[in-house]
């Protein structure tokens, strides 16, 4: 069990590699982020500050929503990943595999493009201590949030045996996408590239598997344990004298 899960382990462990990395002049990642703006009003799809605005005049909803982005999704996402594990052994491989694929894609495109959250466009201070060296505070795009969210989703609504589960499992990325706009950590087009980078998971774990079957049932057919038969050979007519 253990040992399944460690590549999982591997894949969180690269959060602190990005905050080990991330630049220490703000200038580009700030930059990057007012770029994302320009793009969004070019659209007149800037919408960001009014949503943040609307959830800071509820301080009730908005302490529910910035508990959940901070401890919500890494537990949703392994308890997902557990679930498959105890109940779908014969899946879970996909769906880890899928997981940390999706982890190196968002590790890559925050190492590339290290962005500022809109939350540091308004002049707030990134935070330090124990958060400084767990996440780096440039890694807005993609967003890791959404982009486990619909892994969670995808691994909850493929193999659920209620119909209901099935159907409400897409809501989850969706209420993770309000939650990282809300608290203002991130962009709806952080959440885009997070969904993104999550279809790209899942498109590496599958190739990966179609690779491994390959050459296991080419030894499976060399053993002779799958596979049909050859077919018999015909009996040669005896000659006759």
């Amino acid at each position: 069990m253990l040992r399944a899960f460690l590549p999982v382990a591997l894949a969180f462990a690269l959060c602190p590699l990005v905050a080990a990395l991330a630049p220490t002049d703000p200038a580009g990642p700030l930059a990057r982020a007012q770029a994302l703006v320009g793009f969004e009003r070019s659209l007149g799809l800037y919408f960001e500050p009014a949503v943040a605005a609307w959830f800071a005049a509820r301080p009730a909803l908005l302490g529910v929503v910035e508990f959940l982005y901070v401890w919500g999704h890494v537990p949703a996402t392994v308890g997902a990943l557990v679930w498959a594990r105890l109940e779908h052994p014969g899946a879970f491989t996909r769906a880890r595999d899928t997981f940390v694929a999706t982890q190196a894609v968002v590790v890559v495109g925050y190492l590339l493009m290290p962005t500022a959250p809109p939350r540091l466009l308004t002049g707030e201070v990134p935070e330090g201590g124990i958060v400084a060296l767990l996440q780096s505070p440039y890694a807005a795009l993609p967003s890791g949030h959404v982009a486990f969210a619909i892994v969670t989703a995808g691994i909850v609504g493929t193999l659920a045996a209620w119909r209901w589960v099935r159907w409400a499992a897409p809501l989850y990325p969706l209420l993770v996408t309000l939650v990282v706009v809300g608290t203002a950590n991130h962009f709806w087009i952080d959440a885009v590239a997070g969904a993104l980078a999550a279809a790209s998971g899942f498109v590496i774990a599958r190739t990966r598997t179609r690779q491994l079957a390959i050459p296991r049932a080419a030894v499976a057919r060399t053993d002779g344990h799958v596979g049909p038969d050859p077919p018999a050979r015909r009996a040669r007519p005896a000659s006759s004298p």
